[in-house]
């Protein structure tokens, strides 16, 4: 089915750009939705999933700060005190100190946290091999290629 047809536009979408603009920003607010509707299971947000994600998978054994976490998730540092706040009170994370600089604080996951994303990675990748499984592999690198280079004009636009 067509965007036009999936929005129940009356009229076709004349820019093409356009249209596939519109097209990217659909599939991305589809693949969220689904992302939470699946997390949601297992009492987590996809920003606490993202994560989680991060510290079981980009972390070495001393965590990661604040600050990377915020770099890697692309947000305000300030978003992720809070997220971070939530997590470490519901028990999925621990802050630690950080020896010689005790303002700096390291974030790792607990067993609680570990045990979460088990469960919930399993059933997100789960869900991704279904929903891209049916993709060959060429396709989904020709996706992967052609999102990347979205991704570096409007980059470079932006500079």
């Amino acid at each position: 089915m067509g965007l036009r047809e999936e929005l129940g536009l009356p009229n076709p979408i004349r820019n093409h750009p356009h249209e596939a603009a519109l097209s990217v920003v659909l599939t991305s607010d589809l693949l969220n939705k689904e992302a939470d509707r699946l997390l949601r299971r297992f009492g987590l947000t996809e920003a606490q999933f993202n994560v989680l994600m991060l510290l079981g998978h980009q972390a070495g054994p001393e965590g990661l700060s604040q600050t990377e976490i915020s770099r890697f998730l692309l947000v305000n540092r300030a978003n992720v005190t809070g997220l971070v706040d939530r997590m470490e009170q519901s028990g999925l994370i621990a802050r630690t100190t950080t020896p010689g600089d005790r303002r700096l604080k390291r974030i790792r996951m607990t067993r609680k946290g570990k045990e979460a994303l088990s469960k919930a990675e399993a059933a997100y990748f789960g869900r991704i091999q279904e929903t891209f499984g049916e993709m060959g592999e060429v396709e989904r690198r020709g996706l992967i290629r052609a999102l990347e280079r979205i991704r570096r004009l409007l980059r470079r636009s932006a500079d």
